[in-house]
């Protein structure tokens, strides 16, 4: 009789440890940042906080000169949606990401003149960039914090966005999953 006095005890005990143990992770995993602790929609793979400007902000004013010479001015680029990739050389990622914003940009229903793509170096050559994508898209080579950098957001690389007819962020990530949808 005492045994089973003991046991009933013990196990009550445990189920208490362990609630308490239950709702303490609980309250870890919500205060965590990103997919883990976020209420919102599952965050997309590769997917980094605010590398530029979120969704809904405007592109700051800017203006710039592309590889060929031609003045883009922002936030308005096109009249249409405007795909924007912005790399850096030594970025392991934007290796990666560049093959693709390439295929994106060719398939990109307004053509070259709807896709800008920034380059931004600090002194390192990164002509090879800018000779895959000057065929489909205006690319600007600046250094960080420039013109298109400053009125995009830019905070790391690779950034991707589509933009509205009035420079409106739409979409923006670091993969293309994150913004072919709004092309």
């Amino acid at each position: 009789m005492y045994f089973v006095a003991a046991l009933v005890v013990l196990v009550g005990v445990v189920c208490t440890l362990d609630l308490l143990f239950t709702v303490r992770l609980t309250r870890l995993v919500r205060a965590l940042p990103g997919p883990a602790g976020h209420s919102g929609p599952p965050a997309l793979p590769g997917r980094l906080p605010d590398l530029m400007l979120p969704v809904g902000e405007v592109v700051g004013p800017f203006e710039a000169v592309t590889a060929d010479g031609e003045v883009r001015r922002g936030p308005t680029l096109t009249p249409g949606r405007t795909l924007v990739g912005v790399f850096t050389k030594n970025c392991p990622p934007c290796a990666e990401r560049v093959p693709q914003f390439l295929e994106a940009a060719k398939n990109h229903p307004h053509g070259r003149d709807a896709v800008l793509a920034v380059l931004v170096t600090d002194g390192e050559d990164v002509s090879d960039y800018r000779d895959t994508l000057q065929p489909v898209a205006h690319v600007i080579v600046e250094r960080k914090g420039e013109a298109a950098t400053r009125a995009l957001g830019v905070r790391g690389y690779p950034a991707l966005a589509v933009l509205d007819e009035r420079g409106g962020v739409l979409a923006a990530g670091t993969i293309m999953a994150h913004v072919e949808p709004a092309l």
